[in-house]
């Protein structure tokens, strides 16, 4: 049986649907440990021979006790590291924030470009748009939570309707 061009359009289109469908939900799952929630782990596309990349989130502390992030990792770096950027006399820098992040009770926090966010180092292969890559993450109270970040584009700020929290 063939179809005719019509067909294969429509079809095409609906799997293009479905794909796009499928990535939403993939982006929109939240990953939970103990008081833990996280949403919206995202990371950027990486041209061809790049060894890093960053990754960004957003942590909420259901809890009635503070947490911290003391620790990541990801399945396609060799290396993954919490970082801050914070602006030192007008000069952006950038360091292993050693201690963790602080996740206080009842509140959220969100690693963000130019604030806390991961850095993944020595990447196993370049980070494509579209594809979805797997970490962990480790609390000091909820202790390890899964989660998988959406590749957006080598450009993206953000998902679209990210809100974003600066602590």
């Amino acid at each position: 049986m063939t179809f005719g061009p019509f067909y294969r359009r429509r079809f095409a289109g609906i799997f293009v649907r479905l794909g796009v469908l499928l990535v939403v939900l993939t982006y929109a799952a939240k990953a939970e440990a103990g008081a833990i929630s996280v949403e919206n782990a995202w990371t950027r596309a990486t041209p061809k021979g790049a060894k890093v990349a960053a990754g960004y989130l957003t942590i909420k502390n259901n809890g009635d006790q503070p947490d911290r992030l003391v620790s990541a990792r990801a399945d396609f770096a060799g290396k993954t590291e919490i970082h801050l950027m914070n602006s030192v006399d007008g000069v952006m820098q950038m360091r292993p924030a050693t201690d963790g992040v602080a996740v206080p009770p009842k509140d959220t926090v969100a690693l963000e470009p130019n604030a806390y966010h991961l850095m993944f180092m020595d990447l196993a292969a370049p980070l494509q748009e579209g594809e979805s890559v797997r970490g962990e993450l480790t609390f000091e109270r909820a202790g390890n939570v899964a989660v998988t970040f959406q590749v957006m584009g080598i450009g993206a700020q953000g998902p679209e309707g990210h809100q974003h929290h600066q602590h």
